[in-house]
């Protein structure tokens, strides 16, 4: 999908954001034939609808926040970026950074890159950096990706979506690689998550919120002085067959 052009950047960004119902999806299309036909006061009436149906439509967020921008409308603008920021959009969370020099608004869940304090592992009751420069001290991930690989059934499981993504038998695999994102909780939880779609099973996804609690303790992440859930994606986790 597409999404507008801002501040003469001739660049045109293309999106995998799904609609969630095809009634979005047509009022969407509907919308950018509308901005490139140059009829903007239409086009803007298409993506506010576009939000009714679907409110965490990022792409219709920022080309509507783009279309406001244009119309003079700044505060909307910088109010719709903000909201397209908080569902995790990176060109939003740049304009406002970077061209807008607005602070991100505090969101209940947020970035660990865009948190003012990073979250810390508890170990033995001491607390460990578990970022540099918010890059994920790989020792310290270590302790918390020993805890998901020694788990025999999210083992198992993680072998049979990837033998059936593969169209293979899970037996024959030596090793697997998958990537989780890791939420660091407000009240000092760990919760792993398998991230694309690859990994997308509800079976795996219950297992790993299963064995989540196991996972280790941290000090809440901080943003203008208040505790805020931190994600952090694609921590590689590799898983390798027993030898017979």
């Amino acid at each position: 999908m597409k999404k507008l052009l801002f501040l003469l950047v001739i660049s045109i960004f293309i999106s995998s954001v799904y609609a969630q119902s095809n009634q979005a999806d047509s009022l969407y299309q509907q919308a950018l034939k509308l901005y490139d036909n140059k009829d903007f006061a239409n086009a803007i009436t298409a993506f506010e609808k576009v939000l009714e149906i679907n409110p965490r439509h990022t792409d219709a967020l920022f080309n509507l926040a783009v279309l406001q921008y244009d119309q003079g409308n700044k505060q909307k603008a910088i109010d719709l970026f903000q909201r397209s920021a908080a569902l995790g959009d990176s060109e939003s969370k740049e304009i406002l950074k970077n061209k807008l020099n607005v602070r991100l608004a505090y969101t209940d869940t947020m970035d660990v890159a865009d948190v003012d304090k990073l979250p810390s592992l508890i170990i033995d009751n001491k607390q460990e950096d578990l970022f540099f420069n918010k890059t994920i001290n790989t020792k310290l991930l270590s302790t918390i990706a020993d805890k998901i690989v020694k788990s025999a059934t999210i083992k198992a499981r993680v072998f049979e979506v990837d033998a059936a993504n593969k169209n293979v038998e899970a037996s024959t695999l030596k090793e697997v690689k998958m990537k989780v994102g890791l939420l660091f909780g407000k009240d000092g939880s760990i919760t792993a998550v398998p991230v694309g779609e690859d990994f997308a099973d509800r079976k795996l996804i219950v297992d790993l919120l299963t064995v989540s609690p196991q996972l280790g303790k941290v000090t809440p992440a901080m943003y203008d002085n208040k505790a805020v859930c931190a994600r952090y994606y694609s921590v590689p986790i590799m898983f390798y067959a027993e030898e017979k």
